[in-house]
């Protein structure tokens, strides 16, 4: 029992130490941040009761981990905070929350609402952290018809944009669940269909005075097909998101066709989130080479329940295969919270494998690693973490 012991402390110490790679986050909301922004940004709902942010999972989450960073004791009270929060002020309040989180580097897609967020540089002085671009393709295709003339100066806009985006990126994103579901035609599309759907495109954006918002999907599909075929990562948002998804369209089954389709591409698939569908992704990470997972939103929106989701991401998926991220936008609390939360499950489910299982605590240690960013390194092909 002693030895046992000893063994849980280890894993436990090891992962607390554990450098963290967020391969897929957002940026910070922009300074002067006002209360009422700080509470919208914490909580997933469009339109949810404010005053309920501190009395949920991730609420108490906050005053748990948060409030320390912040001089505070654990669990502090809600007013107590965001009093102690203001007085310290953007800059130091940012830094001290993304700082606590052991995050090393982090891989943000800077794809939704970017007027309001901070410039990547800024947040990584405040973070002390190097970051590389996530390209949400939805959104490059969007800003490319907004300057076109018709489908087919889109289709050139968007090749050249691709082009030079593709020069920096270290991956791709695809929110087609939100879009149009996840049920995708599995064939690539012809370049005629391409230019049909661009015309079409192009024809309803005329008659309105909106921003482009990409729907179509044929043009989805063939910007997820130009992603794998570049070798390159394609991620995915599967599963749990904001009010405006439709989570009947989201289940990852729905994209086992497309995933058998692109398994040869050379390109690699990433499910995000996943929640609640967590083994259903962990099914097809063990079916396909090429697929790979995440529960990273879930995580710190879960709280005291993290260690239920990430031992289910752990029931199918080969453990090289499972990465952590925290899918913060606009509030570092979400990135602190959702790297305290994946620390606090990960030590609990593998201190209770070397427990309970006999697992080798160096092999715990291991799997650990694998997750927090030996993973991400080997999926995105880069050294993020730095010796």
């Amino acid at each position: 029992m002693t030895a046992k012991r000893g063994d849980r402390e280890r894993v436990a110490e090891a992962i607390e130490r554990m450098p963290l790679v967020d391969h897929h986050v957002h940026g910070m909301l922009a300074d002067p941040l006002v209360e009422a922004e700080l509470l919208d940004a914490m909580l997933q709902a469009d339109q949810a009761d404010r005053t309920a942010v501190f009395d949920s999972q991730f609420g108490f989450a906050v005053r748990r981990w948060c409030a320390p960073a912040l001089g505070l004791e654990p669990f502090a009270d809600a007013a107590e905070y965001l009093v102690t929060r203001s007085e310290l002020g953007f800059d130091e309040a940012t830094s001290r929350i993304l700082r606590a989180s052991g995050i090393t580097t982090y891989l943000i897609d800077d794809g939704h609402a970017p007027e309001r967020l901070l410039p990547d540089e800024r947040m990584m002085r405040l973070a002390g952290a190097r970051s590389y671009p996530i390209v949400r393709l939805e959104t490059l295709a969007e800003t490319a018809m907004a300057g076109a003339s018709s489908g087919d100066e889109f289709l050139e806009r968007l090749e050249a944009a691709l082009a030079t985006r593709a020069a920096r990126a270290v991956g791709y994103k695809t929110i087609a669940a939100y879009r149009v579901g996840l049920a995708l035609d599995p064939a690539r599309p012809t370049a005629a269909e391409v230019a049909a759907a661009a015309d079409a495109w192009f024809a309803a954006g005329a008659a309105s005075a909106q921003r482009p918002r990409l729907a179509d999907a044929t043009i989805i599909r063939h910007l997820a097909w130009w992603a794998l075929e570049q070798g390159s990562v394609l991620q995915v948002h599967v599963g749990f998101g904001d009010g405006d998804l439709r989570f009947d369209r989201a289940d990852p089954f729905l994209l086992q066709p497309f995933l058998a389709a692109t398994q040869h591409t050379g390109g690699r698939v990433v499910l995000l989130h996943c929640y609640p569908f967590v083994r259903e992704a962990g099914m097809l990470a063990h079916l396909y080479p090429h697929v790979h997972l995440d529960a990273g939103l879930a995580l710190g929106q879960v709280g005291a329940n993290a260690d239920v989701v990430l031992r289910e991401s752990l029931d199918l998926a080969p453990f090289s295969k499972v990465l952590f991220s925290t899918d913060a936008w606009g509030a570092p609390e979400r990135v602190l919270v959702g790297a305290a939360a994946w620390r606090d499950a990960a030590t609990g489910v593998l201190a209770d494998y070397v427990d309970r299982h006999d697992w080798l605590a160096d092999d715990a240690i291991r799997v650990a690693e694998l997750m927090a960013w030996r993973n991400a390194e080997a999926l995105y092909g880069r050294r993020f973490v730095m010796p």
